[in-house]
């Protein structure tokens, strides 16, 4: 049995971990005959998911059980890039005499991928090493010289949309290593039983929610998400339709400017926010639309997610995935970062015929059928082959 280590450390819950659970789980479900995946956890920060790793039978490797990891806090650029270099140090030796030892066939890595390229760079393993591209990339300096020195040790690098393995493709000496591989962001017996988990509101907002038309955006408080942002084009989205609600599902550094922005928009009373839920599916069933004002995604998770809930989506054309999914006929598309793009196209979704609604509904769903774990697993079992 060939087997496949996942690293994919992280300091707070980002759409790359489901992505990388989904990875393992398809694996391990139609790849079983040739290979088995197991996840390797640095410094215990997949404490939280064992639950979930325990019910689909995924196992962990502990690199370093005895960690300090829960006890320090990792909001913010400066205490984050702490974490990161916590991770870095704590886990290189661990992770070396991992690869030494235990002589996986592949290990896959998703984030803080600095460690284990520097150690392919500077060590040989019995290990094909597949780079697993989670978001479109800052090639900065660093970045640059840390893949092109190991790049002859790099089996594949797997890019989640067209336009980022078109991006990457411009450095000749990555080209020749690049492969697209979609998000398994689907799987539809998860997203059933997650439907039917209790949904923690108060009965007031119940009651507004259940009552009126209401817009769902979903993701952390973050520059990213581009929230603030979208604050500021709500007063006038209230003058095409004042009996609009808007909903926002997130936490982050930027959860206090949200609600000091509002404030002074007098929008208080139109806006609504829970922390945390693991029934998205609930609120995008019962949305006008799913609104998704980010300055950048790869490919966009919730995007996926509103598809398969037959949720109409408006989304900004930002790189590197909303209009590769979209396009002009699944959804409805505005200039990044354009308040006035941004009204313009809720106006003309709101004056939109039903049937055009529906159309587009159609064709997203259809393409999203590209995100399911099976056919993951395929793109898989051709990269492993």
């Amino acid at each position: 049995m060939n087997k496949i280590l996942y690293w994919s450390p992280f300091t707070s819950k980002v759409a790359t971990v489901k992505s990388v659970i989904n990875s393992v789980d398809a694996v391990n479900r139609y790849l079983k005959e040739k290979y088995k995946a197991m996840i390797i956890d640095a410094v215990d920060e997949w404490k939280d998911y064992k639950e979930e790793l325990n019910r689909k039978n995924i196992e962990i490797i502990h690199l370093n059980k005895n960690s300090i990891f829960h006890s320090f806090k990792k909001d913010g650029f400066i205490r984050s890039r702490l974490a990161y270099l916590y991770i870095f140090f704590k886990s290189l030796l661990p992770l070396h005499n991992q690869l030494k030892v235990y002589k996986p066939k592949y290990l896959v890595i998703h984030l803080i991928t600095s460690l284990p390229l520097i150690l392919f760079i500077f060590q040989d393993y019995e290990t094909k090493l597949i780079l697993r591209v989670s978001g479109l990339p800052k090639m900065t300096f660093i970045r640059k010289i840390i893949w092109k020195l190991s790049s002859n040790k790099i089996h594949k690098i797997t890019c989640p949309t067209q336009d980022t393995y078109k991006d990457l493709s411009r450095f000749s000496y990555l080209k020749d290593k690049l492969i697209i591989l979609k998000d398994p962001i689907i799987k539809s017996r998860d997203i059933q039983k997650a439907k039917k988990k209790h949904v923690n509101i108060s009965e007031d907002v119940e009651k507004i929610l259940s009552n009126n038309d209401f817009f769902l955006s979903i993701g952390r408080f973050t520059k990213q998400k581009n929230f603030i942002f979208y604050l500021k084009c709500i007063p006038e989205i209230l003058k095409i339709n004042k009996n609009l609600y808007f909903l926002f599902i997130g936490q982050g550094e930027d959860k206090k400017i949200f609600f000091e922005t509002a404030k002074k928009l007098n929008i208080l009373n139109k806006i609504f926010v829970i922390q945390n839920t693991d029934n998205v599916h609930y609120f995008m069933k019962k949305s006008k639309c799913l609104v998704l004002t980010s300055l950048w995604e790869d490919p966009g998770f919730v995007l996926v997610e509103a598809g398969y809930n037959n949720c109409q989506v408006i989304s900004s054309n930002c790189p590197n995935g909303p209009s590769e999914i979209i396009s002009n006929d699944g959804g409805y598309l505005f200039r990044s970062n354009n308040r006035q793009s941004l009204i313009n196209t809720i106006e003309s979704f709101l004056k939109d015929s039903e049937k055009n609604k529906i159309s587009k509904k159609i064709i997203l769903k259809k393409r999203i059928k590209n995100f399911t774990i099976f056919h993951h697993s395929l793109v898989l079992k051709e990269i492993l082959n």
